[in-house]
């Protein structure tokens, strides 16, 4: 009830849907940036392999890491929801015990993430 603190199970099915919903806005913050691209390519997603919640947070650091190289109004939003979730899954991973690397820093030179970088370099043309 209202008086009590949630149940490690309460917390960890708010935590899932808080993430969830954090990953829904993202995508559609990212379908409104493709509709306001000069060009909109025809890109299909690739992902690195998921592995758990070490690997999801090590990427989501490493895009939320190429989604800052330029300085880009159309891309601010995005980088910020990539942020967002990437704290809000390390936070869980930690909850629930997962090894976790340090969170990646500065530019990471060769992209994980082809389609991100294509992305950023359409805005500045």
């Amino acid at each position: 009830g209202c008086s009590s603190l949630p149940t490690k199970g309460d917390s960890t099915r708010n935590t899932i849907h808080s993430i969830i919903n954090i990953a829904q806005i993202t995508l559609v913050h990212i379908k409104k940036l493709r509709t306001r691209l000069p060009v909109a390519p025809q890109i299909e997603p690739s992902t690195p392999s998921i592995d758990g919640l070490t690997s999801i947070t090590q990427d989501l650091g490493l895009l939320d890491n190429e989604l800052q190289s330029p300085v880009t109004e159309l891309l601010s939003q995005i980088q910020a929801d990539v942020s967002s979730l990437e704290g809000r899954v390390r936070s869980f991973a930690l909850t629930m015990d997962c090894p976790l690397q340090a969170r990646p820093s500065g530019a990471t030179g060769d992209s994980v993430f082809p389609d991100s970088q294509l992305h950023l370099t359409l805005p500045r043309c």
